[in-house]
């Protein structure tokens, strides 16, 4: 490799390392909160209230005398299941309809088309308000609710894979070898899609933990009293005088998360992309 390309190269793959290394952190921390959480989160004792951080409580307790850390651990479980679920969903629905639209072409494609184009006419918060309101809170609600705020991007990559694909000379060798349609898509679009598609998962995968949050801290996510940290973030604005960390360590982990991932997204699409290597 060249001392150029070298160069070009190795921004993206410390990129994805960082984040790999903090998203990994992140997942085990989640994982392990069972075992590594100091105190059960929902146990209450309204003699510990608002006490600072301590040996005890590593990052003091809220207006119930429930452990911070504990909460943010068990919050991290909620959030980035909510936030990796909606995003599969969203790639496997928007890359699965984006290459039928692409590949069908004519009234189908027009068809959907305009449909995608409605739902983005529909600023994403405002969508995803809107879904949650009708479905009602709760965290498989919030789940579909930001897979539809996701949709159109999956949507648009794919049916622009296929759009180009579908008119190449092997695609239609494939047609005159009699190979159905299922088979062409399966076997030759499909796979040719799916790195694209993997590095805008990555990069949805924060704005989901951010509009999760954003909704969860509106009073739309998961009901009290389960922990999720746009929740803990709105608990601690509640009591802001009382105790300014109640804010501001569960705004610090989803940053850390954020940066994880967008780290991870932008080194993938840096790796993935020809003209950083030019």
């Amino acid at each position: 490799m060249k001392r150029a390309d070298r160069k070009a190269y190795k921004p993206g793959r410390i990129a994805i390392i960082i984040g790999a290394t903090i998203i990994a952190v992140v997942l085990l921390a989640a994982i392990l909160a069972p075992w590594i959480a100091p105190h059960d989160p929902y146990v209450q004792s309204m003699l510990a209230r608002f006490r600072p951080p301590s040996a005890e409580y590593w990052l003091g307790t809220d207006r119930f005398g429930r452990d911070t850390f504990s909460r943010i651990l068990y919050g991290l479980r909620i959030t980035l299941w909510t936030a990796a679920a909606s995003t599969a969903l969203a790639m496997v629905g928007g890359t699965a309809i984006g290459i039928l639209s692409g590949y069908c072409g004519g009234r189908v494609d027009r068809w959907l088309s305009a449909a995608n184009d409605l739902l983005m006419s529909f600023p994403q918060m405002v969508a995803g308000i809107i879904i949650v309101a009708l479905l009602g809170p709760g965290v498989t609600n919030l789940i579909i609710a930001i897979a539809i705020t996701a949709f159109p991007a999956f949507y648009r990559m794919a049916r622009s894979a296929a759009l180009a694909l579908r008119d190449r000379d092997y695609i239609d060798a494939c047609r005159v070898l009699g190979y159905s349609d299922t088979r062409i898509v399966a076997r030759h679009i499909l796979p040719e899609t799916m790195d694209d598609m993997i590095i805008i998962a990555t990069l949805w995968l924060a704005t989901a933990v951010r509009t999760e949050s954003s909704l969860a801290f509106i009073g739309l996510g998961a009901p009290p009293p389960a922990a999720t940290l746009g929740g803990l973030v709105r608990e601690g604005f509640d009591n802001l005088l009382d105790y300014p960390g109640l804010a501001i360590w569960p705004s610090l982990a989803i940053l850390v998360v954020m940066i994880g991932l967008n780290l991870m997204g932008d080194g993938l699409r840096d790796a993935n992309d020809p003209r950083a290597s030019a």
